[in-house]
């Protein structure tokens, strides 16, 4: 973000990266935990580098996610670095994906070795196919209402704890 746009307007875009961009983390650490919601978060809202820009909106922000079977995750999501990367590890080996989030070009390693990930030319249209087919043949869809809500429960604790110093916010999601 060069020039002042509606992305930095709470009013407009609801929030910062976060609300923007963090969604791509929460929901690759809650598909990474078999689809469990974590059970609580804390965060921290980086020192703004251009305040007068990002008036009402976070410019970055860092977060950490607790899940119930002990499972934690590190997270960041800012407007002033490229960060495009996930990595899950377990006591049976580790998954990198990177980039993690961009629209082609995704790579996935494990402690195997590289992936070979079938990615579609347009994860918009897949979705936007599935929409259509889940309408025309009354077919759930593979991204519910209530998966939206879970995730927007999860950012609001992630705002909250941050409003807070970095307090652990409690989720019941």
């Amino acid at each position: 973000m060069k020039e002042p746009q509606w992305r930095a307007e709470r009013k407009l875009a609801g929030g910062g990266p976060l609300i923007e961009i963090g969604i791509y983390p929460v929901q690759a650490a809650c598909m990474a935990a078999g689809g469990a919601a974590p059970v609580a978060v804390a965060a921290r809202e980086r020192p703004k580098q251009r305040p007068e820009f990002f008036r009402d909106v976070e410019e970055a922000i860092d977060w950490t996610m607790e899940f119930a079977d002990g499972a934690r995750g590190d997270f960041s999501t800012s407007y002033n670095d490229n960060l495009n990367k996930f990595r899950a590890e377990a006591a049976n080996g580790w998954i990198e994906l990177n980039p993690a989030y961009s629209y082609a070009g995704l790579k996935a390693v494990t402690q195997a070795g590289p992936l070979n990930l079938a990615v579609p030319p347009s994860q918009q249209a897949v979705q936007m196919d599935d929409f259509a087919r889940c309408v025309r043949d009354d077919l759930p869809t593979r991204v519910p209402g209530e998966m939206g809500r879970r995730d927007m429960v999860i950012i609001e604790a992630i705002y909250a704890s941050a409003a807070q110093g970095g307090k652990r916010v409690e989720i019941a999601v």
